[in-house]
């Protein structure tokens, strides 16, 4: 019944971390993303943000992810992210140190605070606040229930006995401590299981000490698992595993000075854990910050990218980590980030397209055509992703983008088939004509299409920036190209009707351009309305 206790006091820890993030997720969300996103552009303004995400958020494969999310953006260097990650593991501790400073007592408090706030208010943010205090009420109360066994153990004499063989066996107690923490992704388990014994007086810091050395490891392996999929995720976290790894080993040589040391500092065997914790972290941090460059580049030369390259064709979907479906947040950063991706490939379309028709260039048009497939592809994978999303576990807030990429990544999809039949299809089907456009209509199409990709830039931003003033402003242009459209044309036929040389025989490729780029711009409106039909919510930068 006592290891039943045990393991029981390990679930609910593990329970009120996932709670104590998804609140956070459902409080801040992609606010968060977005303050951190800023924050992480310098090494050491990018360890306190890890450090704050860290402490809020108490889950290494959660930091790894994030990590990785603001790595893929290709707006923020290595070794910020580096930083970034470390300064997470430093923020993890800092559950530890409410742990051992007997925060534990009041979980009843936690406990129903954070249950009023859950499920008394409408707003997310303050259900989120009352998730999160949930889940460190469940933190606290696995340490009474593990505390309560422990001190149950105390009394057993077989127990003390391996006890007190495990004591002499330090790495043997890093080994096992690293393989509970990477079963359980969670060093704050492992720890707080430990400092419960330590409440007992059954263990002594020289048995603490490797048990928080294991869960570092630990936590390096997890951040590793949580990288394997990307290169830069391996890169990312076998940097914070060497760190761990080098200082794990060092404190192991230096093992009995660095216990008189710690016998030295003040508060119980509780807080001298806790302490030993936080400050290996904040030294991994210090010395990972400095050396972050010269520590990138040899891994440069040993973790290479394994992604395979079809004609010097990327991969289809480059955004799409299936690890972080469990965390809608980061999941919808991802996909956000690949249906932009899919904007840019059909924007691309666009622009080629216009250049096979001004150059009447059949040839390039038919080029043109083939990124179509392409584009299905990436359509098909975001849509894919986005069903994969647990919707138990989505806030409406993450539900309203989820439908707004679903709609836009279908709307790209569609526009690229218009390029391809229509815009594409009419190069090729007017390639023999050697009739030039009169300048007029050449003008008129030449602004028309500077007017749509514009609007597929503002369509762009509207999705980023999710910025309801903009969407309103994006659907009053598509009214007004609309309009601008009827005019061209009308003036086109008074040119017919004046027999205007050249209007005739062009007449029909004219038409048919103007009434393709007028539907591109119409099935543009789209994101438009999605965002305009929706509550407002904040959106990340960058």
């Amino acid at each position: 019944m006592v290891f039943l206790n045990i393991a029981g006091s390990v679930a609910l820890i593990l329970f009120g971390i996932r709670s104590l993030r998804k609140g956070l997720e459902r409080m801040l969300g992609h606010a968060l993303h977005a303050w951190l996103e800023r924050m992480a552009r310098r090494p050491w303004t990018s360890a306190f943000a890890g450090f704050v995400f860290g402490t809020v958020a108490p889950s290494s494969t959660a930091q790894t992810l994030l990590a990785l999310q603001l790595l893929n953006a290709g707006k923020l260097p290595a070794a910020s992210m580096l930083a970034f990650l470390l300064g997470a593991n430093v923020g993890i501790t800092i559950t530890v140190q409410l742990i051992a400073l007997r925060f534990y007592d009041y979980y009843s408090v936690f406990l129903v605070v954070g249950l009023i706030g859950f499920q008394a208010f409408k707003s997310e943010t303050i259900r989120g606040a009352g998730q999160s205090l949930l889940g460190l009420g469940f933190i606290f109360l696995a340490m009474r229930v593990g505390g309560e066994a422990a001190h149950t153990l105390a009394g057993d004499e077989d127990f003390r006995t391996i006890l007190g063989i495990l004591i002499h066996h330090h790495v043997l107690l890093v080994v096992f401590t690293a393989v509970l923490t990477l079963a359980t992704q969670s060093s704050t388990a492992a720890i707080g299981l430990a400092l419960a014994l330590g409440s007992s007086g059954i263990v002594t810091l020289e048995l603490l000490v490797p048990v928080v050395l294991g869960a570092n490891l630990g936590l390096g392996l997890t951040s590793l698992m949580a990288g394997l999929g990307t290169w830069q995720g391996r890169r990312l976290a076998a940097a914070n595993l060497i760190l761990k790894g080098a200082f794990i080993v060092l404190c192991l040589i230096a093992f009995q000075p660095l216990l008189d040391l710690l016998a030295l500092s003040p508060g119980s065997l509780e807080r001298q854990t806790a302490n030993f914790h936080t400050a290996f972290n904040l030294a991994v941090m210090a010395v990972g910050v400095v050396f972050a460059g010269p520590l990138g580049r040899l891994l440069q030369h040993t973790v290479r990218p394994a992604e395979a390259t079809v004609a010097g064709v990327p991969p289809v979907a480059t955004h799409l980590d299936p690890a972080a479906l469990t965390s809608p947040v980061f999941a919808l950063a991802n996909a956000t980030r690949e249906t932009l991706r899919l904007a840019d490939e059909v924007k691309g379309m666009l622009d080629g397209a216009w250049r096979a028709f001004v150059e009447n260039n059949p040839t390039l048009a038919r080029s043109i055509q083939r990124h179509d497939d392409r584009v299905d592809e990436l359509n098909n994978a975001i849509k894919l992703y986005l069903s994969r999303l647990p919707a138990d576990a989505m806030t409406p807030r993450d539900s309203q983008l989820q439908f707004g990429l679903l709609n836009f990544s279908s709307q790209l999809e569609s526009i690229a088939d218009t390029i391809d039949k229509s815009l594409c299809g009419s190069v090729i089907k007017h390639a023999n004509e050697t009739v030039a456009l009169p300048p007029e209509d050449r003008a008129d199409l030449e602004e028309l299409h500077r007017r749509v990709m514009r609007r597929v830039e503002t369509a762009i931003s509207v999705l980023a920036t999710r910025d309801r003033t903009l969407a309103r402003q994006f659907l009053r242009d598509g009214d007004v190209l609309k309009d601008w459209c009827i005019e061209i044309q009308k003036q086109h036929y008074q040119r017919l009707a004046q027999n205007t040389p050249g209007a005739a025989e062009t007449s029909t490729r004219f038409v048919d351009m103007v009434n393709v780029l007028r539907r591109i711009s119409g099935q543009l409106n789209t994101i438009g309305h999605t965002f305009l039909l929706s509550k407002p919510t904040p959106a990340p930068e960058g």
